[in-house]
């Protein structure tokens, strides 16, 4: 089974977006922002991680960048969202955008393309 880590401050979309994952197949844990994201990749690595842009203590963007800077997390596929869409000068350290609000079905697909998944769990 792939796992997923969602990272969203927001319960209502935190909740909605590890529902569907979870729905489809996919183990699925969650944390609020960035710096309890790293904590929680150090200690359980999983196969793509979703997340938030803008976030309290510790931004999306900052985390993706510590993430690229880690051994061993530097490789984990990640989906971003945010409801704006990133500069063109920041560096493309994720494998899919998603600008919100999204349909479950982009959700799904970018997931399954990040994953290496042809299709869904």
């Amino acid at each position: 089974m792939r796992t997923i880590l969602v990272v969203e401050d927001e319960f209502d979309v935190q909740q909605v977006v590890a529902d569907v994952l979870r729905d489809e197949g996919y183990e699925v844990s969650v944390c609020g922002n960035g710096r309890d994201a790293l904590q929680s990749l150090r200690a359980h690595r999983p196969d793509v991680v979703v997340m938030d842009v803008m976030m309290p203590i510790l931004s999306g963007m900052q985390a993706l960048e510590e993430m690229r800077r880690t051994p061993g997390l530097d490789g984990v596929p990640v989906v971003l969202m945010s409801e704006t869409s990133p500069r063109a000068s920041e560096p493309r350290h994720w494998q899919a955008f998603l600008k919100k609000p999204f349909r479950l079905e982009q959700l799904l697909d970018a997931v399954a393309r990040a994953s290496g998944v042809a299709g869904r769990a």
